[in-house]
């Protein structure tokens, strides 16, 4: 039986109480998605105002997948650092130490991220590690030596056959089974009048953060107007799609939790959009 599909905007959720003790120096962070709704993997939203950090720590029992939207800073993994941008992608494996902190004085930087498994913060085994020092905020930054980092335009767009339901500017795997990760994220670029047609996958729960834009979306029978901070989490087996409907084209972000690729996903078309209501 497929479960109920669950939408929300990033501005209804509530946000966490967390402990500044455990290294919480984050301006703003939600959980639109988690073990309260019945997903087995927790979907998260992180806001960095200038200086905010997330010291070290790590997860014992759950890899870590994050996306940054906006701003710019310093993320660390395994002891090495790297400069991050908007469009990065991010895969930290379990029990890794990381962070992140927002060096710039005026910008701020927005995450969406996912840890895969694990139905709260707590089930994910999280450990504080510590403070980030001068030298690890300012480099030099050389690059991971575990994890991945990925920008989504190093990706190559993905000629998906439209015939198939990939009605779409353009949709590019971050992150996935070519960095020998079991999960696929992406990132779509849906213009007006195009969409991600009728589909379901098969073998993954989906996961979906729009960036920018807005338009339309699907699960089931329900329909549901999005646009900017929408958030959307698809059961696997459940029919879903995607319709850009604005002059500036719908982008979107997402997650084939446990699924390495499309394929993997269990991808199946559907069938056409519905028409929208009069």
């Amino acid at each position: 039986m497929v479960e109920r599909a669950h939408f929300t905007h990033i501005d209804e959720v509530t946000p966490e109480n967390m402990d500044k003790g455990d290294g919480w120096f984050i301006t703003e962070f939600r959980l639109p998605f988690s073990g309260r709704e019945g997903s087995a993997t927790t979907m998260f939203h992180a806001r960095f105002m200038p200086g905010a950090i997330h010291k070290k720590h790590r997860h014992e029992n759950c890899e870590e997948i994050y996306f940054i939207v906006s701003g710019h800073g310093i993320a660390g993994a395994g002891g090495a650092t790297e400069e991050v941008r908007p469009g990065h992608f991010h895969y930290v494996p379990a029990d890794t130490e990381h962070w992140l902190i927002n060096l710039d004085e005026n910008e701020p930087i927005e995450v969406v991220g996912w840890y895969l498994g694990a139905g709260s913060v707590v089930e994910t085994g999280y450990a504080y590690m510590g403070d980030v020092t001068d030298a690890d905020a300012h480099g030099p930054h050389s690059g991971y030596d575990v994890g991945a980092l990925s920008h989504y335009e190093d990706a190559a767009a993905e000629a998906g056959d439209a015939g198939a339901g990939w009605a779409m500017s353009e949709f590019r795997t971050g992150l996935g089974e070519r960095q020998g990760i079991g999960h696929t994220a992406w990132r779509s670029v849906i213009a007006k009048g195009e969409a991600h047609k009728v589909h379901r996958n098969a073998n993954a729960d989906t996961f979906v953060f729009v960036v920018s834009g807005a338009g339309r979306a699907g699960v089931g029978e329900e329909v549901v107007d999005v646009r900017s901070g929408s958030c959307i989490h698809v059961p696997a087996g459940a029919a879903h799609w995607l319709e850009g409907g604005s002059a500036e084209p719908l982008v979107a972000v997402g997650l084939y939790d446990g699924a390495g690729s499309v394929v993997a996903s269990g991808y199946e078309f559907l069938g056409e959009v519905p028409a929208a209501a009069e």
